[in-house]
């Protein structure tokens, strides 16, 4: 993934240099573009790292660590702060690489950068805790990955569309939320159904967070060894 991710956010700078692509008029453009990749990115390496956090306890591989004398709650959160570290560590390379092209090639950083490294750590936060209930619920880690990335994918951004065309708010869809990123990186941000605002975001991403940690916990401590 850390290789994944530092390529995405040099991607716009290679096809400048190598002339493909023309260099933007502004930093803010420029940054709008590296950042289209963020959601994608983000909801594949919330996939990838929660998506089998607990189904694969529940499979024969995992018998020994739930028959030792641990308590559920310690290993959950264990393996779930550990899934929080490595994914804030490849967003945060990412990250870098975005904003260290547009020092190189500007000489100079958007004001609200610190915004956006703020967001985007947030909205993984609460992207893996939703990842996790489908670990917590389905029994096989290569299902509940494939349904985490397709309703993440797919099924989200549909209703967010209809909604829109509809003229409502998709407040609770997390996917929308998302779209603070790209908004906090032009220079004006003017608030559209299409573009939350910030507070409005911060609310999603935070109660997706809640509410998935608590359920995935619960779900984790109650769930019976004959499952597997």
């Amino acid at each position: 993934m850390l290789p994944l991710a530092l390529v995405v956010s040099l991607i716009n700078t290679m096809l400048i240099e190598a002339g493909i692509v023309q260099k933007p008029t502004s930093v803010y453009l420029f940054t709008e573009a590296n950042l289209a990749y963020s959601e994608i990115l983000f909801i594949i390496l919330s996939s990838m790292f929660a998506g089998d956090l607990i189904s694969r306890d529940f499979s024969k591989e995992g018998l020994y660590m739930l028959t030792q004398p641990i308590s559920r709650e310690k290993i959950f959160l264990a393996k779930y702060i550990s899934a929080v570290t490595i994914t804030l560590i490849v967003v945060l390379v990412y990250m870098l690489g975005v904003f260290g092209t547009s020092i190189v090639l500007y000489n100079y950083l958007i004001p609200n950068w610190y915004e956006i490294v703020y967001v985007s750590f947030l909205a993984v936060l609460s992207l893996l805790s939703f990842v996790t209930l489908f670990s917590a619920i389905v029994k096989s880690p290569t299902i509940s990955i494939t349904i985490s990335i397709f309703i993440l994918l797919i099924i989200f951004p549909l209703i967010q569309q209809i909604m829109e065309d509809l003229h409502k708010t998709p407040f609770f869809v997390i996917t929308y939320a998302l779209q603070i990123i790209l908004a906090l990186a032009q220079p004006n941000i003017t608030p559209f159904i299409s573009s939350p605002s910030l507070s409005e975001s911060i609310e999603i991403f935070v109660s997706y967070l809640i509410f998935g940690v608590i359920v995935s916990m619960i779900t984790y401590k109650k769930r019976q060894l004959s499952d597997v």
